[in-house]
C-alpha cells in the first residue's frame, strides 16, 4: 500500500501555494476550529480588516460576544472570498444564454 501523498495547501482567495497557512477565519479566541488557508498576503489583509472594524480579537468569557466577533469575522472572511472569486470570473468571457 502506498502511503497517501500530502496535499498542498493553496490559498483560498488566489490559489498561491506560497506561505499558505491555516487561518483562524472565526478568530482563534472566538470560533477557534473554523480554519481557511490563506497565503501570507491575505492574511495580513484579513487581519487589517478585523482592525478596520474595530473587531476585538481578545479573549472574553461572554459567549454571545465571541460568537457575534467570528460573525463579524467571518463575513470579513467571506467578502474576502467572494471578492477573490469576482476577480477570476471577470477574465473570463460572457456567455450568451
Amino acid at each position: 500500500m502506498k502511503p497517501r501523498e500530502v496535499s498542498k495547501l493553496l490559498c483560498v482567495i488566489c490559489g498561491s501555494d506560497k506561505n499558505v497557512e491555516q487561518n483562524h477565519a472565526g478568530c482563534r479566541n472566538h470560533l477557534e476550529w473554523f480554519t481557511l488557508p490563506f497565503c501570507e498576503r491575505h492574511h495580513r489583509q484579513f487581519h487589517r480588516l478585523l482592525e478596520s472594524v474595530g473587531l476585538d480579537l481578545r479573549y472574553t468569557s461572554n459567549r454571545l460576544k465571541r460568537l457575534v466577533f467570528a460573525g463579524i469575522a467571518l463575513t470579513i472572511a467571506l467578502w474576502m472570498v467572494l471578492e477573490g472569486l469576482r476577480e477570476a470570473v471577470s477574465l473570463l468571457p460572457d456567455k450568451k444564454t
